[in-house]
């Protein structure tokens, strides 16, 4: 078959919206040597109340009289808020074709939640450009990531979707009471009720935080297993620029958290709440979780933590070591204690905090306010240092970011959230 060359892009190219959602900044470029792909990046915005669109591609050419939808693309079609990239096969929807003068124009459709809660959505967003990159193309799709097993620590270390690509999975809108002991199972200490919000499936990787700040902190450097393993020795300082959440929202445009923002374009990126995080580990139940979330390695490596170029096998795992808990998270419990961004405050004095009524759940507790000179935030699941007392979802602990640095420890590391508009 004659392989034929897609000559030009007519530039710019057009942009699709429908107030008052915007697709803006389209541009298309077609792969060389010509293999019928054409890359196009753009950018989706506005007041839409949709957090999820399902994104076509709209092309006209000899002079406007003739056009073609696509209908081939090399993922789901799927796109949210922010920056997006879209890969249309031209090749498959319009062989033999040879075109000069084309317009193309990206129209985005939202997809209720309705629609969305009826399935599984993953959040994609791909770092492999590197700390150097102004953009990290972002996509959505509905089949969970396909993993390397580790059992094969080699090839798990150099998995992508582990170390290049941060994928997060959306959590429904739900109730669930925060909080609680192994005696009062079930109670906890006020009801929360969150909207829709996305969480990663791992936590974050020392390579992720690598394509992001270019820089290695964690303590188990060993460069064989490095990559996949979790990101610790970081604090608040690193990833949102300062310890004072919530009396200060801004992020710091240098931090973890504000690089990924601007290359993203999602203005809600962060890390999760003490209630997004425990909602997301209880997946549904309402006793302690750590029945069936850890493994023998839990209790096992604590004993050999000091040595810090050592695989795997001793200090953090891999991520994905430990199991899944039924929303298909992993490592909950037992690799590195994780980041939230509430100030911490004692489990008793919370339901006074939010002057809880025991009626009306607390929309989107956002925590206390930060406590001065002391800077305590919350860390949750417990990390392979700990006891298995640590392993419940019940349990809440805290770091001290009082210094200027913070803490930074090889316990300590974080899972990324994409949270609603804060109110």
């Amino acid at each position: 078959m004659k392989k034929l060359l897609l000559i030009a892009f007519m530039c710019p190219v057009a942009a699709a919206f429908a107030a008052p959602l915007e697709v803006t900044d389209v541009s298309a470029r077609q792969r060389w040597p010509w293999n019928g792909l054409v890359d196009m990046d753009f950018k989706i915005g506005g007041d839409s109340v949709a957090d999820l669109f399902r994104v076509e591609v709209h092309a006209t050419y000899a002079g406007g009289t003739k056009k073609i939808i696509g209908s081939t693309y090399l993922d789901e079609p799927l796109r949210g808020h922010g920056w997006n990239r879209l890969t249309w096969d031209f090749g498959a929807d319009c062989p033999e074709t040879k075109i000069d003068d084309m317009q193309i124009a990206v129209v985005a459709t939202p997809i209720s939640r309705a629609q969305m809660d009826a399935q599984d959505v993953y959040m994609v967003i791909d770092l492999s450009s590197g700390p150097n990159s102004s953009r990290y193309p972002v996509r959505y799709t509905t089949t969970a990531p396909t993993l390397v097993p580790t059992n094969d620590l080699v090839a798990c270390a150099a998995d992508p979707n582990r170390t290049t690509k941060l994928w997060l999975k959306r959590m429904k809108a739900g109730k669930f009471p925060f909080g609680g002991t192994t005696t009062n199972k079930g109670v906890g200490y006020f009801e929360a009720s969150l909207s829709p919000y996305y969480i990663g499936i791992f936590e974050l990787t020392q390579k992720q935080w690598y394509l992001v700040k270019g820089d290695w902190p964690s303590a188990y450097s060993n460069e064989t297993y490095r990559a996949a393993r979790p990101v610790e020795q970081i604090n608040y300082e690193d990833v949102i620029g300062h310890n004072n959440w919530p009396d200060d929202r801004i992020v710091a445009a240098n931090s973890f958290v504000g690089r990924m923002r601007a290359r993203t374009g999602i203005a809600t990126l962060n890390l999760p709440t003490e209630c997004q995080w425990e909602y997301a580990c209880r997946a549904g139940t309402r006793t302690s979780a750590s029945a069936g979330l850890t493994t023998g390695r839990y209790s096992d490596n604590s004993g050999t933590y000091s040595d810090l170029s050592s695989g795997p096998n001793s200090g953090t795992a891999l991520v994905g070591s430990y199991n899944a808990n039924a929303w298909g998270l992993y490592d909950c419990f037992g690799n590195v204690m994780e980041m939230c961004l509430d100030a911490f405050k004692s489990s008793s004095d919370l339901a006074t905090f939010y002057e809880y009524d025991g009626t009306t759940p607390i929309e989107d507790p956002i925590g206390p306010p930060t406590y001065s000179p002391a800077r305590y935030h919350a860390t949750r699941g417990g990390s392979f240092y700990n006891s298995g007392g640590r392993s419940s979802d019940y349990d809440r602990f805290y770091c001290n970011n009082d210094s200027v640095t913070g803490t930074r420890d090889y316990r300590i590391g974080m899972r990324v959230a994409v949270s609603p508009e804060w109110k």
